[in-house]
């Protein structure tokens, strides 16, 4: 089974927070580097940062689980 797992880089987050805003999980934080950061383990994969994140800092990566 493959599973998407969601993350922000933090090189292109500029800490706006729409996304922390929309997420209906609240599976993302800010952190003090002022930057998101999405807690996976929250996360329902539903995909509403990556289409909100206007930077493109939302992309995820595909794992197998077993």
């Amino acid at each position: 089974m493959t599973l998407k797992q969601y993350y922000i880089d933090p090189n292109r987050c500029a800490g706006c927070g729409r996304c922390l805003a929309i997420c209906p999980a609240k599976a993302i934080k800010l952190l003090a580097t002022n930057t998101m950061q999405i807690q996976a383990h929250k996360c329902i994969r539903c995909g509403s940062c990556k289409k909100i994140c206007k930077r493109n800092a939302v992309s995820y990566r595909v794992r197998l689980q077993f």
